[in-house]
């Protein structure tokens, strides 16, 4: 990667002043929602980070929003979801980074497509009310790019010059060619934080868009390969805040006029892994998945430290006493949760509705959906997340910079993102909060 130091009286200009134009310049509000994938909130007591003169700055010019906790699961798709929805998982319907596919028909896909979205999103309620919005691969928002004025979906397929054309094809016409020869960055999947960031400043000073999405997953993927706080982390934290610092100086000079705010976010913590349980081993031994006839009645979507049982309609009664026996035995210190526990409800209201059973990991073991292998690997080890919110390992963080930094408002869920930005882009955005039933 490659950064560029400030000069100085740039770097004085920028601290020196909020992101909204002083005295008597009200301009119209404007927002970057800015997502760190994996920005767990346990950086912020470390060392490393104490020690990093820029995020150190940078602290000092946000309201800082920590521990925020995210959703069930918390893994990426879902996270982001409930950011751009105000709602969990049970509502929104992206209940898992990939689709439910026991056969690998999707052949590696995600979740990228927003219309599996059950509910209604930032950039179909600013488009109601006359809002411009820009998309830098916001995951979930492979869609008809009419709904975003400015718009790079996530999508990936392939590497390199073919990859490159069909993001030509899903972009906004013209867009991606445009960034690429102002910039000379070609967007893909595989681009890295420092790309998108670059083509970020381009579409927010060229475009002037009211609501701007941006996606970096760098860090998320060194805490995979290398774990959470590892050098090669610390490091990259440290790339990513001189660009933030860069991109808010840049937002003072290219805005002077508009109230203009940041808000820094992420989508779940991290943590390593011991051990692997497979649930879906034992449903093939119970006879409710047959990998020869390709068929199932029962199947675990698995997340991490989650799952949620699926079912197909008219299915019979799962025997959730026979797998709760043979998972105890095979997999310590994960739960099943039937309707009888007083868990379940809230597993219902927050990850999936009606679901016959979830599976839940007290301790560090992960699960996954094969059902190729053995019930458990007791040498599997990685770093990962996807367990229950509550655990302090996925707790995350917001920052929020410019205009005053809205000292009125909280962020203590990743859904409050959807609060901040109705709220300040005046949005009337549709209430979230479920309807309480009548008594």
């Amino acid at each position: 990667m490659i950064f560029f130091r400030l000069p100085i009286p740039v770097l004085i200009a920028a601290f020196c002043f909020p992101l909204s134009a002083a005295g008597k310049y009200r301009g119209k509000h404007r927002l970057i929602i800015w997502s760190i994938d994996g920005f767990a909130a346990g950086y912020f007591e470390k060392e490393e980070f104490k020690n990093s003169a820029v995020w150190q700055r940078l602290l000092k010019q946000a309201r800082v929003f920590k521990p925020v906790e995210t959703t069930i699961p918390a893994v990426t798709y879902p996270a982001h979801t409930a950011m751009v929805t105000g709602v969990d998982p049970a509502r929104h319907h992206i209940h898992s980074n990939h689709p439910i596919d026991p056969w690998g028909a999707s052949k590696d896909g995600w979740t990228w497509f927003s219309e599996d979205v059950a509910t209604p999103t930032l950039w179909d309620t600013a488009a109601k009310r006359g809002k411009s919005v820009a998309n830098l691969q916001w995951p979930v928002t492979m869609m008809s790019g009419s709904k975003i004025r400015y718009h790079i979906p996530q999508f990936d397929r392939a590497k390199g010059p073919e990859e490159q054309k069909l993001m030509r094809v899903l972009s906004t016409p013209g867009l991606h060619r445009e960034i690429e020869k102002h910039t000379g960055v070609s967007l893909t999947e595989h681009s890295g934080d420092d790309e998108r960031i670059k083509a970020a400043r381009y579409v927010w000073q060229k475009k002037k868009p009211d609501l701007m999405l941006l996606y970096n997953p760098g860090l998320d993927s060194i805490e995979h390969a290398h774990g959470p706080y590892s050098a090669a982390a610390f490091m990259h934290l440290e790339l990513l805040g001189k660009e933030i610092e860069k991109f808010l100086a840049e937002i003072r000079k290219s805005s002077p006029h508009d109230q203009v705010r940041v808000l820094l976010v992420s989508d779940h913590g991290f943590m390593t892994y011991k051990g692997k349980c497979y649930p879906n081993v034992i449903l093939k031994s119970m006879g409710y998945i047959n990998p020869e006839r390709q068929q199932w009645t029962y199947y675990f979507e698995t997340a991490g430290g989650v799952a949620r049982l699926i079912g197909k309609p008219g299915a019979a009664p799962f025997a959730a006493k026979t797998f709760a026996e043979r998972l105890s035995a095979a997999c310590a210190g994960i739960d099943v949760i039937t309707e009888y526990d007083e868990e379940y409800e809230a597993l219902s209201r927050r990850y999936a509705k009606a679901a016959p059973a979830f599976l839940v990991s007290r301790g560090d073991v992960l699960m996954s959906a094969s059902f190729r292998n053995g019930e458990f690997e007791a040498k599997a080890a990685g770093h990962t997340h996807g367990f229950l919110p509550d655990r302090s390992d996925m707790h995350t963080v917001a920052l929020l910079f410019g205009a005053e930094r809205a000292k009125a408002m909280k962020i203590t869920h990743v859904k409050h993102t959807y609060n901040i930005a109705c709220s300040w882009l005046n949005l009337q955005c549709p209430e979230t909060r479920p309807k309480r039933k009548k008594r």
